[in-house]
């Protein structure tokens, strides 16, 4: 065979191989094409406002609150609360039956009658002390009620308040005022605040003063045996108060263990109360975002006890010292949480999930995680335009629900192409994990 035979069937050869090559290029594009389609949908560009948090979680506590249990043994006599009582410091909860306790029990009791007596013979032997011994009582309780009103209007966001309005309305041929008040609760008013300082002022001075003079007519002959006598009642007292459970503040009775009738040791629990109008958590924000907390941050929380009920709180103090949880630096914090209203179960101790707002409102693009794709060059989307798609370079960010935050020659309306796999997780612009 001739060279140029050799030639011509080499080219033949080769023109066919680059057919076959072109067809099967075209084929694959095709089922490719056909395959993008049918994996592919669009979606829109969207704008979101985005609020910068800290997520935390933490216990559901309330302040004060009490596990009472018992100081001597005996049998149940009487049972005076139950689950939801209202009560108020020195309440008597529960009592014992006094024969069924130890002879120095019932002994305190007959020591106590005499010690009062002793006491009082010993105050009203001098009319002027005795008189001073009540004054000073009085101004006493005056003075700690004022501070407890004080404390009570600086601290408490639920103060019962009273507004009256008044409006002019046409009645014949005049006019008449119609009166209404609306009750609510909220922060006491700066002007009762004032008030208070004031009063509590005076009523400090009035205390003062009272103990002055006490302390003046003390001194005189009488006044160790008049201190020796008040000893012996406070410590009969305290030992026929042993016999009792009794409320040591304010608050809502939360669990009653004991019945009338029931053998009870000492130390044994009996009554849990808590003040549930003062509810908080404390919780642990780690130390890369300790520094953009702040006091007055507010928060806001849900109980795993009690999904979809929604809490809100205020960061009321952070500890500046950290300690190291499991290799990490943790900073305690304080919520303070509001108690929702109504009549919800409230389950202390049951794991709260706090979201802490650090940053003002921004507002940012999104597209769904499924637009997002990713290659040798990063990340991007395929936007259409003017009938054909587009390359559009993005960096994701937060990840909102099904939709994530971009940045990029990007336009709120613009339509991408959305993939059912992408495999693309973005990553979170305020540290930590999501």
């Amino acid at each position: 065979m001739s060279n140029v035979l050799k030639d011509r069937k080499f080219w033949w050869i080769a023109a066919g191989a680059v057919v076959v090559l072109a067809l099967l290029v075209g084929l694959m594009t095709k089922r490719a094409n056909a395959s993008d389609s049918a994996a592919a949908d669009t979606a829109q560009v969207v704008s979101l406002t985005l609020t910068e948090t800290v997520d935390t979680t933490g216990s559901l506590e309330a302040e004060p609150f009490a596990s009472l249990d018992w100081k001597t043994g005996g049998t149940v006599a009487k049972v005076n609360v139950e689950p939801g009582d209202f009560v108020k410091a020195g309440d008597i909860l529960l009592t014992l039956d006094p024969t069924s306790t130890s002879a120095s029990i019932v002994s305190a009791q007959a020591d106590l009658i005499t010690a009062q007596e002793n006491l009082d013979d010993l105050l009203n032997s001098g009319t002027d002390l005795a008189q001073a011994a009540i004054n000073l009582k009085d101004a006493k309780e005056d003075y700690e009620k004022a501070e407890d009103y004080l404390t009570y209007l600086q601290t408490d966001q639920r103060v019962p308040q009273t507004k009256y309005l008044a409006r002019l309305v046409r009645q014949g041929n005049g006019w008449k005022y119609e009166y209404e008040t609306e009750t609510f609760r909220g922060p006491a008013p700066e002007d009762w605040i004032i008030e208070a300082e004031n009063d509590l002022a005076l009523k400090k001075a009035k205390y003062e003063d009272a103990q002055r003079e006490y302390d003046r007519l003390l001194a005189g002959d009488q006044s160790q045996d008049v201190i020796a006598a008040q000893a012996k009642v406070d410590a009969a007292q305290a030992t026929v108060n042993s016999m009792s459970v009794i409320a040591p503040f304010d608050g809502q009775v939360l669990s009653v263990e004991n019945i009338p009738g029931e053998v009870v040791g000492a130390g044994e629990l009996s009554v849990n109360i808590a003040d549930l109008d003062n509810l908080y958590v404390d919780a642990q924000v780690d130390e890369s975002d300790i520094a953009r907390v702040r006091v007055g941050n507010q928060v806001s929380a849900e109980s795993d006890a009690l999904p979809g009920v929604e809490f809100s709180g205020e960061v009321v103090s952070i500890n500046p010292v950290g300690e190291v949880v499991s290799g990490l630096v943790k900073y305690d914090v304080r919520v303070k949480i509001e108690t929702p209203k109504g009549d919800d179960f409230l389950p202390l101790g049951s794991t709260m999930n706090l979201v802490i707002q650090i940053g003002g409102e921004t507002t940012t693009l999104a597209v769904p995680i499924t637009a997002i794709q990713n290659d040798a060059q990063g990340e991007f989307v395929w936007v259409v335009r003017g009938g054909e798609t587009v390359r559009v370079d993005v960096t994701g960010g937060a990840i909102i629900g099904e939709m994530v935050a971009v940045t990029g020659d990007l336009n709120e309306g613009d339509v991408v192409t959305t993939a059912r796999n992408n495999g693309f997780e973005a990553p979170n612009p305020f540290g930590g994990n999501r």
